[in-house]
């Protein structure tokens, strides 16, 4: 008898993820790049947001092989200065999961030796404490300190697998597509520590939740 309610039960299971791959999927109005250039703040603290170009709304913008395979409503890049430090911000938005990689597997594919890896919170003004992966890379012998976390509809993780289940059964749940967030942070210069980032990072979020009227 437990045998034939085990073999009922999985293909309960079965039916289920079946009906969930081939349920049309909720639409909504997808955001667009241009809107979260918008969203995301000229200026971190003391940190001014550095355009190429006069006018520009990103430092540089990812190639499009990057685009083709994530696939995101907008990546956002701008590079922020403040005397001799500069920090490398990216930030993606999507309501597909796929979007969101494992940017360990980027740092590698571009030449980066990974020397180490941690989580720690970033305290912050408007957010709390805030999970946020930090690593150490080495490329072609310099080395420098990144971070990077997510937010999604259960509220900020450093794991992106987490973030893509998040947004997988908030959508079943509520019948609504979901959205994320990847935030990516790079100090480059090669003296800056994990604690500069850290403040910076801090006051990053503190004034990305006012420019986007907490959206971001």
């Amino acid at each position: 008898m437990n045998k034939t309610y085990a073999i009922i039960f999985a293909g309960c299971l079965v039916a289920t993820g079946l009906a969930a791959t081939l349920m049309p999927r909720p639409k909504m109005e997808r955001r667009t790049e241009s809107w979260l250039e918008a969203q995301v703040p000229d200026k971190v603290g003391k940190f001014d947001f550095v355009p190429q170009e006069a006018g520009a709304k990103s430092t540089y913008r990812m190639d499009k092989v990057t685009y083709d395979t994530l696939s995101p409503a907008g990546i956002v890049a701008r590079v922020y200065a403040s005397n001799e430090m500069q920090v490398d911000v990216v930030v993606i938005n999507s309501d597909n999961g796929d979007s969101f990689h494992d940017p360990r597997v980027c740092f590698q594919s571009q030449g980066s030796e990974l020397l180490g890896e941690h989580t720690r919170t970033v305290s912050t003004k408007s957010r709390g404490e805030v999970p946020v992966a930090f690593i150490r890379t080495s490329y072609n012998g310099a080395e420098r300190v990144a971070a990077y976390t997510y937010k999604g509809p259960n509220g900020m993780t450093p794991a992106p697998l987490r973030l893509m289940m998040d947004l997988f059964r908030n959508e079943l749940a509520t019948g609504k597509v979901q959205e994320g967030n990847f935030y990516r942070f790079i100090s480059l210069s090669t003296s800056g520590t994990e604690e500069e980032l850290a403040a910076f990072i801090s006051a990053y979020f503190d004034a990305l939740t006012e420019s986007s009227k907490g959206v971001l």
